[in-house]
């Protein structure tokens, strides 16, 4: 979910009294609700959002510790990347570092604390652009194809649960340079919150497939052995009454050269960009 961008005004950040009204008598959650609700959080999720933002070094049980927290990360994310998310709990950690459990709890008071942890440095910084802006079209294409390929590197990342869950620095970070782009074309504050939302939808929606690859190759599937049990499931289509579209797409001869999954990619990344492009145009004049 977008973040508000510079340019937005103080009203924008707490509404109108009307407003909030129209919003809840209609039950529609609304981007500024969103919003809204940062300054109102449940505590014990307040106090997690706390752990990732404060100075982990200051550790809240007994004396100091014989280790980093950032060790107790890296550890978590090493049994995530070669085990998966569920190999991850707090004896496991512990194990790895060979301390005790109760030790990686004086900077992670829960396990939820430490996924939290792991998954903002499993999202690592966005890369910075190594070359002279001016084409935003350009910037927000390298943007999407740069989430594209962390979320396959930590294909683990796929595996959370959608709860509410705090979000760090390195989350915010990628937000924010999707949104430098998209203001730099010349959208409204809230426009820009919106298209971050098409963009970023897109981009994990359409990475899914290379996110399940990821994921097979990290447990010793062979991309052909993947591609084979895909390609039976979606074979199952044709002959059944109940997908008549799909089987004719699948069933159709190509008349071009198929794509490939990088190349699909982009392909749809393209079309939705020719629509953020048209509003950017619309809106101008």
């Amino acid at each position: 979910m977008p973040g508000r961008k510079r340019g937005a005004s103080g009203s924008r950040a707490t509404g109108s009294a009307k407003g909030r009204a129209g919003q809840s008598a209609k039950g529609a959650l609304t981007h500024e609700d969103v919003m809204q609700a940062s300054v109102r959080a449940d505590p014990a999720l307040r106090m997690r959002s706390q752990l990732l933002w404060e100075d982990r070094n200051r550790s809240t049980r007994g004396p100091k510790a014989a280790f980093a927290p950032e060790e107790v990360v890296l550890a978590a994310m090493d049994i995530a990347d070669a085990e998966g998310l569920g190999a991850v709990t707090m004896q496991a950690v512990s194990a790895r570092l060979g301390f005790t459990t109760m030790a990686i709890y004086r900077y992670f008071p829960s396990k939820e604390a430490l996924y939290d942890a792991i998954v903002d440095a499993g999202l690592g910084l966005p890369p910075r652009p190594t070359e002279p802006r001016g084409d935003w079209r350009a910037d927000v294409a390298r943007w999407a194809h740069a989430k594209r390929a962390m979320l396959c590197a930590r294909p683990w990342l796929a595996e959370l649960p959608f709860i509410a869950a705090p979000h760090g620095p390195n989350w915010l970070a990628w937000l924010e340079a999707l949104a430098e782009p998209l203001y730099a074309a010349g959208l409204s504050p809230a426009d820009v919150g919106q298209m971050i939302s098409v963009v970023d939808g897109y981009t994990r929606g359409a990475s899914d497939t290379s996110i399940s690859l990821a994921r097979a190759r990290a447990r010793g599937i062979s991309e052909q052995e993947w591609a084979a049990a895909v390609g039976a499931d979606l074979g199952r289509a044709i002959g059944d009454p109940r997908f008549p579209t799909f089987a004719a797409i699948i069933a159709a001869p190509s008349e071009v050269r198929p794509r490939t999954m990088d190349e699909s990619f982009d392909f749809g990344l393209q079309r939705v960009l020719d629509g953020v492009e048209r509003y950017v145009n619309s809106a101008r004049s």
